[in-house]
């Protein structure tokens, strides 16, 4: 069986080891071009998984059109060094505002972890950086394409909107109630995060495909009326997070790694063993009831 898993007849997703689970890298196939969106976290994901099963297709690096990113996190570009290390003609596109994350991610995983020392684990000091070939932004075609910016999850965060055939690759926008790994959904953003949630709403969407397997779905890939379904329960869920925050003051919880935890119970998240992505979210929802944020 081919590592890569066909969502449809272009395009295929790789689930790359990561931290117990996994993080998708998205291969999409025409006749005259392949795609490959994000690249794992790691030099030896793609070494030992992503050239594996391009090869399994019958594809190597210097097959590949293009190299895209979703965004900076490092369990999505994490892999960007290597490929460019063994193929270093293979253009490599990212957001315009990603490009200087891109070039030094181990820095910016630091700095995304910086508010929250005591509830952050170290970024993996192996990510390095590359300069991209090329930036793009909100609303341009790229590889034809359609780039939606989708900020909330993180400020560089993108989809890529395949036209034809409906399909949506969101990495890390859609993020529901998180993984296991995260306890609930993280936003750094979350008027953004709405913003973006209702773009994707108005567009004509067919197919989701996820960065991971986020909670309540567990799905990577969501089709028809259930993608449809899966966007406006995104959405619904940042309203529920709202009234969770507020149950949580009501019941006399101000300290914010205790709202943390009370927010991930109420939403059926696993605790995980580190609160930092929960405390972003705790953060934003602070802001918009008016509290005090540090």
């Amino acid at each position: 069986m081919e590592r890569f898993e066909p969502v449809n007849e272009m395009v295929s997703l790789l689930k790359t080891p990561f931290c117990g689970s996994w993080s998708g890298v998205v291969l999409i196939r025409r006749a005259d071009e392949n795609i490959l969106i994000d690249s794992g976290a790691s030099a030896e994901v793609v070494d030992n998984v992503l050239i594996p099963a391009l090869a399994e297709k019958g594809l190597k690096l210097q097959d590949l059109t293009v190299l895209l990113c979703t965004h900076t996190h490092g369990d999505h570009v994490g892999g960007h060094f290597r490929i460019k290390e063994l193929c270093p003609a293979l253009p490599c596109g990212v957001l315009d505002i990603g490009a200087e994350k891109l070039r030094d991610p181990l820095k910016f995983n630091k700095l995304i972890r910086a508010p929250f020392p005591k509830f952050s684990p170290p970024p993996s000091a192996s990510l390095r950086g590359i300069e991209a070939d090329f930036t793009f932004r909100d609303g341009e075609t790229v590889h034809g394409l359609k780039v939606i910016a989708t900020p909330g999850h993180d400020s560089d965060c993108v989809c890529f909107l395949d036209g034809a055939s409906g399909t949506l690759v969101t990495g890390d926008s859609i993020q529901g109630n998180g993984t296991e790994l995260q306890g609930c959904g993280l936003c750094m953003d979350l008027p953004g995060y709405r913003s973006a949630l209702l773009r994707l709403i108005a567009e004509p969407v067919r197919t989701v495909v996820t960065g991971h397997a986020y909670l309540p779905w567990r799905q990577a890939v969501m089709k028809g009326e259930n993608a449809r379904k899966m966007l406006k329960e995104a959405l619904e869920l940042t309203e529920k997070y709202g009234i969770i925050m507020k149950e949580a003051l009501a019941e006399g919880i101000t300290d914010p790694a205790e709202e943390a935890k009370y927010l991930i119970r109420n939403v059926g998240g696993v605790m995980p063993p580190f609160l930092f992505m929960a405390l972003f979210t705790v953060r934003e929802y602070r802001k918009e009831m008016g509290l005090h944020v540090e």
